[in-house]
């Protein structure tokens, strides 16, 4: 301990010695560990820390696959019959419920307040492990129709009920019906895990009934996918027991009722954490090896400032050894003051750290759950101070073998030891071959991905969403029948078309770029196929105008008018992507199928009228998908979306259009107020965001590299400073010293570059992760690699230049006298 301490004070003196070396390699490391700190907190609260439920790691996700043929199965939501079916055969499990979103109106207050929430089935709080903080959860019997009970978030007990504790067994209105306040959940509470939280849960009793005595209810209808369902794994039981027997249970359900299930032969069973993390894992690994790399090229940057260091400690070592110091108690020296370092730039990066963490919060697009929980805990404490010692030996270690090392008999000589200092400018240049090898794999990495963003910005999202506001507000069930819907809508677009600043005005669901879809099976007519193998498509439902009003083109035939009502024959429009797809070769225009879904009297044959632009609902980088739309007045499909395109700025009108649906039904408020530009920049969220990220990184990595560059040739031409003015008192132009300066530092780049790319083609081959980012162009891109060859290129000029420059300028008399 005593030894350590002398270390450690040894280390502390001799660093404050030099503190132009200090500082730099402390704000090297800094940014170094800072990044790593600030990426491994989100990691950890996205990935590593468990769910807030008891035994987390068997509560399960489970819903239906699809399957696509030959390329295998795809994620689906479930069904009710297929829930309830699962829930009486399983045996893997202690519990299981099902769950959907929901939305309703809160009446009864100074203000309708609109509620995002879920539909559960009666066990779901006792599945999950978590019991309301006041009155109780649901129970089973409260799944039968008519029961009509609540739980409220601790959110909006606070907000709408100032935290009355005495709310439970109290009655609220929901959308124009009586419910009992059962229970409150604690604060903080929140599944499913969303970004958004719930206000409320109610129990699936609402689907258990029809307002149509000839309907049957959602809960009887096995074709209606819609739900998702989480359960508990029994203690004991293993994962891959509970798959094999969901998929057991799945085959017999498909064996039982093919014309619904036979599609459905699997199951997809997951922990809630790995269905949770989802397709955000490849990106968080990508950060991870990013901002690894940087670590990395900090810790050769400060290896190669430990190198010049050692150099000219030389003969102080030297004089230690000779003197009887052992070689393992030098680089316990060194390597104390490598630590030391380290720990110090740890210290310095937790700031930085959390710094970063903030604005990375900031720029989070909404997929990555869990982010707004990143923080600097003990956890990420750990992990900063294990990095902190890992890279102290890193960049330590061989600089403190090779300074422990001395020639005697060199070093004991009155001149220096030209030996030693041309082996420590090959190491140090072999480290910097490495760090511009590593800075042109990560520049590469970005540039793919800015270049992957740039194509997704340029693709055509099949109308002008420029210049549209849209707003959401629901009709209850109970106040409005689907027909009295639908005359509302009638009276309300007029009105709205009529506002100054408007141009045009629709009602559409769901609405484009929202990412959400209704995908309904069909019957061509003329070419009948069992209702297993029917074909599907996504289905939208519109007002006329819609087409008009986000310009959409219609190619043929024509839109939606005011006839197309229930005493009107069923009209449907498809897009490009459909007519390609089950009418290739011929006009689909006068051809008739029959969708699934009707809201009485069972599905209807409906003839196209009219074939337009594809859109691109979901997202920029996703291809269109077939499609179909069908008039509202024939098909009502629940809560529409109004659009108005306008000539002035969307938002100025919001007032006005809020005051023209509080005219007709004062107990509606609106929500989801936003323009169609920005639904268009959250599809963009996600790619803007890692693209930015990387490319800070990147140039991170880039600067710490030209640094690096820029020490070696420096320090090369300080110990070739008399050779120099040789030359120039020979008579060398100050062109030829500038360019035999050059020469050295870019071989030492062009052999960094060559490796790197070598590297890059290697690892574009192997990182599937990292191509799955990727939009329109493939991991070898040679358009991308050219222009990061080039970028690093100039770079190491620009960092070799000065050091040359300042070379040319040497007097030669004083070169001379040089040493």
């Amino acid at each position: 301990m005593v030894t350590l301490l002398q270390d450690l004070r040894y280390g502390l003196r001799s660093l404050r010695k030099s503190p132009a070396f200090t500082v730099i390699a402390l704000l090297t490391l800094a940014l170094g560990i800072g990044a790593n700190t600030a990426i491994f907190s989100i990691v950890n609260a996205v990935w590593l820390k468990p769910l807030p439920f008891p035994d987390p790691d068997r509560l399960l996700f489970i819903t239906s696959a699809m399957s696509q043929g030959n390329n295998g199965s795809v994620p689906f939501a479930t069904s009710y019959p297929d829930f309830l079916d699962w829930r009486a055969t399983a045996k893997s499990f202690s519990g299981m419920a099902s769950y959907h979103s929901d939305s309703v109106t809160l009446t009864g207050l100074d203000q309708p307040l609109h509620l995002e929430g879920q539909v559960v089935s009666g066990d779901f709080f006792s599945v999950l492990g978590i019991q309301p903080m006041l009155g109780r959860g649901f129970v089973r019997e409260e799944e039968k129709p008519g029961t009509r009970v609540v739980v409220l978030s601790h959110m909006l007990w606070e907000s709408a009920f100032q935290a009355d504790r005495g709310i439970v067994g109290r009655t609220i209105t929901l959308d124009k019906q009586s419910y009992t306040v059962v229970g409150v959940m604690p604060a903080g509470f929140m599944f499913p895990i969303a970004s958004q939280p719930q206000s409320f849960w109610r129990t699936l009793s609402r689907d258990a009934e029809t307002s149509d005595p000839k309907d049957h209810p959602v809960i009887a209808q096995r074709g209606a996918h819609f739900l998702d369902v989480v359960a508990r794994l029994k203690p004991g039981v293993p994962l891959e027991t509970a798959r094999e027997e969901f998929n057991t249970i799945t085959r017999n359900l498909a064996v039982q009722y093919p014309d619904n299930n036979k599609k459905f032969a699997t199951a997809v069973v997951n922990t809630e954490l790995e269905q949770l993390i989802g397709s955000s894992r490849p990106r968080l690994i990508i950060l991870m090896v990013f901002v690894g790399f940087v670590l990395l090229i900090a810790c050769v940057n400060v290896a190669n400032l430990l190198l010049v260091r050692a150099s000219k400690r030389s003969r102080e070592i030297a004089v230690r050894t000779a003197l009887g110091a052992k070689r393992l108690r030098v680089v316990r020296q060194m390597l104390t003051e490598s630590v030391v370092l380290a720990l110090a730039g740890a210290f310095l990066g937790i700031p930085l750290a959390m710094w970063a963490l903030k604005l990375f919060i900031h720029l989070n697009p909404p997929d990555l759950s869990r982010v707004q929980n990143a923080g600097v805990d003990g956890t990420v404490l750990a992990f900063t101070a294990a990095i902190a010692m890992l890279t102290s030996v890193v960049f330590g270690l061989v600089p403190a073998l090779r300074a422990s090392s001395p020639n005697l008999t060199e070093f004991m000589k009155e001149g220096r030891s030209t030996t030693a200092g041309s082996a420590h400018q090959r190491l140090r240049g072999a480290l910097v071959i490495a760090e511009t090898a590593l800075g042109l794999m990560l520049l590469v990495g970005a540039g793919l991905l800015l270049r992957s963003f740039h194509r997704i910005l340029s693709v055509d999202p099949g109308m002008n969403p420029h210049g549209v506001l849209t707003l959401t507000f629901d009709l209850p069930d109970k106040k409005y029948s689907d027909q009295q819907q639908v005359e509302f809508y009638k009276h309300l677009l007029p009105r709205l078309q009529a506002m100054p600043g408007v141009a045009s005005v629709t009602a559409v669901t769901p609405l484009p770029l929202s990412g959400n879809n209704y995908t309904i099976s069909f019957q061509i007519e003329g070419r009948p196929v069992p209702r297993s193998e029917a074909p599907s498509a996504d289905i939208t439902i519109a007002t006329p105008n819609y087409f008009h009003t986000l310009n959409i083109p219609v190619l043929s035939g024509r839109d939606f008018t005011d006839h197309d009502d229930l005493k009107s024959p069923g009209v449907v429009i498809v897009n490009q992507a459909f007519a390609q797809k089950y009418f290739p070769n011929e006009d689909p225009i006068g051809k008739r199928f029959t969708p699934g879904a009707s809201n009485s009297g069972g599905p209807q044959a409906r003839e196209i009228v009219g074939i337009v632009g594809n859109v691109r609902n979901q997202r920029l980088d996703l291809q269109e998908r077939p499609g179909y739309f069908v008039p509202l007045a024939q098909l009502n499909f629940g809560s529409m979306t109004v659009c108005l395109r306008t000539s002035v700025e969307p938002h100025s009108i919001t007032s006005a259009v809020r005051s023209v649906v509080s005219s007709i039904d004062p107990d509606l408020p609106l929500y989801d107020i936003k323009t169609m530009d920005e639904y268009l920049a959250a599809t963009l969220a996600t790619p803007r965001f890692q693209s930015q990220l990387l490319q800070v990184f990147a140039g991170l990595a880039l600067l710490l590299t030209a640094i690096g560059l820029y020490g070696v040739i420096a320090y090369a031409v300080a110990q070739r400073t008399h050779e120099i003015g040789v030359r120039i008192t020979l008579g060398a132009s100050r062109a030829q010293v500038v360019q035999m300066v050059l020469k050295s530092g870019l071989q030492l780049t062009a052999i960094g570059v060559a490796v790197g790319v070598v590297l890059s083609l290697i690892a574009a081959r192997f990182a599937t992760s990292f191509s799955s980012l990727l939009f329109g162009i493939k991991p070898t891109d040679a358009a991308t690699l050219a222009a990061v060859v080039v970028i690093v290129v100039l770079v190491s000029l620009l960092a070799c230049y000065i050091p040359a420059y300042r070379a040319s300028k040497v007097d030669p008399m004083i070169a001379l006298r040089y040493e």
